[in-house]
């Protein structure tokens, strides 16, 4: 474990990372759309030094690597940094906290932080860390949800929040930044000129409810509602929440989510 870590990146760590091959399996998959447009926004292309600031399972890096990319990337779970080295066993992983990213000045040419930034302590020393990892003119990209009421899966988000104690609230906020102008200004007060923004929707499909439930778990936001309530409880509030976007004949599961980008330059 690294040293020094913040206490927001100590939460995440314990949160994230209780199923990473079934986060890999039925979670992750579901944002490729969304990797890709961030990977365009930063200009990833052959020879890129790429940097993903929460790199999770590797996914993003993955992508990076089939544009003929360097990939590097940085998590706080050691367990989805496991499975990230067996995808991408040349890549420059390291486990670590985005509020003091373990990489030189002008390290690479881009960094991308996909839903990432806003799980910060401070948002804004996260991202003035990747401004300070950046070359002069390279880019950083995050990307985060788009307002609660523009995603499906939000019903999820706030039916297993509803299990947390108050006093608990805010340890883990997916929408920390989604305000419009929010994240603009965040990357402004970190010196990044903003350059351009996007939306992305992604479908989160799964076969069969228990895919569902299971792909949901292993999340964060899962991982948090079970240690407050328990595994049974989770799932029982899981699986009425999600009833409403099963397909009665099929039994696929499908939520429709907006996620935002922001490009920005150092």
């Amino acid at each position: 474990m690294p040293a020094g870590i913040s206490a927001a990146a100590e939460v995440q760590r314990r949160l994230w990372g209780t199923d990473p091959r079934a986060w890999a399996d039925l979670a992750e998959a579901h944002n490729r759309p969304l990797f890709e447009a961030v990977l365009d926004a930063a200009g990833v292309g052959h020879g890129t030094r790429v940097l993903d600031v929460g790199c999770g399972s590797g996914l993003t890096l993955v992508l990076a690597a089939q544009r003929g990319a360097t990939p590097s990337g940085l998590d706080i779970s050691p367990s989805l940094l496991g499975l990230a080295r067996e995808r991408l066993p040349e890549a420059d992983l390291r486990e670590g906290d985005m509020e003091s990213l373990p990489f030189g000045d002008s390290a690479v040419d881009a960094v991308v932080g996909v839903n990432a930034f806003q799980f910060a302590g401070d948002p804004r020393r996260a991202l003035r860390e990747a401004a300070r990892v950046v070359r002069p003119g390279g880019h950083v990209v995050a990307s985060l949800f788009a307002a609660p009421e523009r995603s499906q899966g939000t019903a999820v988000h706030e039916a297993m929040s509803a299990l947390i104690p108050p006093e608990q609230a805010d340890d883990h906020a997916p929408y920390a930044l989604s305000a419009p102008g929010n994240l603009e200004a965040a990357m402004a007060d970190a010196g990044l000129r903003a350059a351009e923004s996007g939306e992305v929707v992604c479908c989160w499909r799964y076969a069969s409810m228990d895919d569902a439930v299971l792909g949901l778990l292993c999340s964060a936001g899962g991982a948090r509602a079970i240690q407050a309530a328990g595994e049974p409880m989770v799932r029982d509030v899981l699986r009425r929440t999600l009833g409403q976007f099963q397909d009665p004949q099929s039994g696929v599961v499908t939520m429709r989510n907006t996620f935002r980008w922001v490009a920005a330059r150092r």
